[in-house]
């Protein structure tokens, strides 16, 4: 979607592959919400903005999502062993909700928590504090699953434990500085065991 964006903006952007966007991530570079997203591969703000709209009008139908390969076993398992599933997310429904169709069901309803959820959107640390809230759940108890160093940060803010996944946008695989799953289907083993 950069790439189309940035042509048809006739902007001469180089757009970072996915190695080197995780890396720009893991370094720190803010990528979330989607504003920064486009800021941090090289868009101008005002076009970032004009990239958003098109995103939150478009992205859904003309770049599906797909869900990575395993998750519907490892959220069946997880729901099956008695744990609360919740999403704590900067997307927006629109462009989650369809990848996610038929396992949707395993989620509480009250814990989806998408950047376009509420006006104006809350931090991630809030949804999650909210959720551990809804569920009458320990915080310390709580696992919250992410990609980012941001999510880690949320994690943390929030008094929940964090496992992190190499195969999103934002660890470098063998990140010495943190629990690192490499693939959906390790994320059960992870907090089961």
């Amino acid at each position: 979607m950069c790439a189309d964006a940035a042509s048809e903006f006739g902007l001469n952007l180089k757009i970072p592959s996915v190695e080197q966007f995780r890396a720009m991530v893991a370094a720190g570079v803010k990528v979330s919400p989607m504003l920064d997203f486009f800021v941090a591969v090289g868009f101008p703000m005002a076009d970032a903005r004009r990239a958003v709209e098109i995103y939150d009008r478009e992205f859904a139908q003309r770049y599906p999502s797909r869900r990575f390969d395993g998750i519907k076993e490892t959220l069946d398992r997880l729901h099956l062993a008695g744990h609360p599933l919740g999403l704590v997310t900067a997307n927006i429904a629109a462009n989650v909700e369809p990848a996610l169709e038929d396992v949707l069901g395993l989620f509480d309803p009250r814990c989806l928590f998408y950047f376009d959820r509420f006006r104006p959107a809350r931090a991630k640390s809030w949804c999650l504090n909210e959720a551990a809230r809804i569920l009458g759940a320990r915080s310390s108890d709580c696992v919250f699953v992410g990609d980012q160093p941001a999510d880690a940060a949320a994690a943390e803010a929030a008094n929940w434990r964090f496992l992190g996944v190499s195969y999103g946008w934002g660890f470098v695989r063998g990140d010495p500085s943190r629990r690192l799953v490499h693939s959906a289907t390790e994320i059960a083993i992870a907090i089961l065991g």
